[in-house]
């Protein structure tokens, strides 16, 4: 074989494993996207392409004898095809992460019309400061569908975001007056019980709960009801920042543990450990504790 025909053969090669490669991603592109009708189409057409492609270069492999100039003139096509598919790809994922981040740092959630996170961290710091000064105490209570992630598996994610703002209306139908509630993370949702204790945000947990069963069909409709997971977490003391940051925390790991194990009930996390500032001073406290050297204990 000439020099030219090992040549081609080379790259025929590398044409066959770059189409095989684009095919395999065009397919998987396709199952991601087969709740999306135009990209699942573009995925589909693209990968089918990609096989016809690989296809020609496995022929162009057996065949006996050099190339001729229609065999060289093929090449270039064949070759533009898994580049294509690779941009394409790419623009759409990178279009995906835009919508992400996007979403991320947008003030109110495009599916429930509730703050995000940071939104709903602003608006619980004064209500977090008015419940302190009236001697009250806060809580924050986390909810998340435990059906949600199926959903969105099964049906896509604009059946999932329409569940997600089903839920939002009930727990907005739910709240009392002057509570405040928005996004701990994307799909799942938190209220904070200003002047309520562990007590009554148990209650308000269990008044959610009953609403949603009452109120939250599956979209198999199929006589389901959407099973619902809560997480509860008192707000501690210390600078009113980092007491939110620490309940937010604790009543989505709460959610999250409870999920791990099945879901469908509601957890309270343990109650934040006492800070030094919100132990009495010795001025007011009198006297040192019986035994003790007069220091104060921090738990």
């Amino acid at each position: 074989m000439s020099l030219l025909g090992k040549l081609h053969v080379l790259l025929s090669l590398g044409v066959l494993v770059a189409s095989l490669g684009a095919a395999g991603a065009g397919a998987f592109a396709a199952w991601t996207w087969r709740h999306h009708k135009g990209r699942f189409m573009i995925a589909t057409l693209s990968a089918a392409a990609a096989l016809v492609t690989a296809a020609a270069s496995a022929t162009a492999l057996t065949a006996s004898g050099a190339p001729g100039w229609s065999g060289w003139l093929r090449l270039l096509p064949d070759a533009m095809l898994p580049a294509l598919l690779a941009i394409l790809l790419r623009e759409f994922a990178q279009r995906d992460a835009a919508a992400r981040r996007a979403a991320a740092v947008a003030p109110i959630h495009a599916a429930t019309g509730l703050p995000n996170r940071a939104a709903l961290h602003a608006l619980a710091l004064p209500a977090l400061a008015r419940a302190r000064r009236e001697g009250g105490e806060a809580n924050i209570v986390a909810a998340a569908l435990d059906d949600l992630p199926g959903i969105e598996a099964a049906r896509g994610p604009a059946a999932a975001r329409e569940a997600l703002h089903d839920f939002a209306v009930v727990l907005r139908d739910t709240m009392r007056a002057g509570d405040i509630a928005g996004h701990l993370g994307p799909s799942v949702l938190g209220v904070m019980l200003h002047g309520a204790d562990p007590a009554g945000a148990a209650i308000f947990a269990a008044r959610l709960r009953k609403q949603a069963s009452e109120r939250l069909s599956h979209p198999a409709m199929d006589g389901r009801r959407l099973r619902l997971t809560i997480g509860i977490a008192q707000v501690g003391g210390g600078t009113g920042v980092l007491a939110l940051d620490e309940a937010f925390a604790a009543a989505e790991t709460a959610v999250a543990t409870a999920q791990s194990d099945g879901g469908d009930r509601v957890v309270t996390a343990a109650p934040p450990p006492p800070r030094s500032a919100d132990l009495p001073s010795r001025a007011t406290a009198g006297a040192p504790a019986e035994g003790g050297d007069g220091a104060a204990q921090v738990v």
